[in-house]
């Protein structure tokens, strides 16, 4: 049997390599010039920077950990956690990795109000935000720019 599978992202290899695996004859079609769609580690400045699908883990990512493990890929493991630095630490500071330590790393924004104003209303503004901007994506199927999200919250780009 020939089979065609168009996009080479992780459904795309993964679909390719089961299907070859059960006896198909596959053709993988993809528009880009690498592989693996949004999961992709680019070099910036001597580092390497992971793009789009980088957490997998055994209660949200069974089937991954399995492939992962039957193709012998190296897995590590690793904490998740999210920090934030503006204007080489002069500006807002903040993580998520040890609590309030981390939401706290500068011990000043305990009294200050500016940044009580933005961890809690422009966080959960943007959260709406991105929800409104989701939806006018699928109900006018059409692809809306990151740029067309910026002008309809009156953003601006860091």
């Amino acid at each position: 049997m020939k089979v065609a599978v168009v996009g080479a992202g992780i459904s795309g290899l993964v679909s390719a390599y089961v299907l070859a695996k059960s006896g198909a004859e596959v053709i993988l079609y993809e528009k880009q010039g690498h592989l693996g769609g949004h999961a992709k580690t680019v070099l910036v400045d001597g580092s390497d920077l992971d793009l789009g699908f980088m957490v997998f883990n055994g209660v949200t990512s069974p089937n991954m950990m399995e492939l992962f493990q039957t193709l012998e890929v190296d897995m590590e493991d690793s904490d998740m956690s999210f920090s934030v630095s503006l204007d080489d630490g002069h500006g807002y500071e903040w993580g998520t990795r040890n609590g309030l330590s981390s939401l706290f790393s500068q011990k000043k924004n305990l009294l200050n109000p500016r940044f009580w104003n933005m961890m809690f209303w422009e966080v959960t503004k943007f959260k709406s935000d991105a929800f409104r901007y989701l939806s006018l994506r699928i109900n006018q199927a059409s692809t809306l720019s990151f740029q067309y999200f910026l002008r309809i919250t009156q953003k601006t780009a860091l």
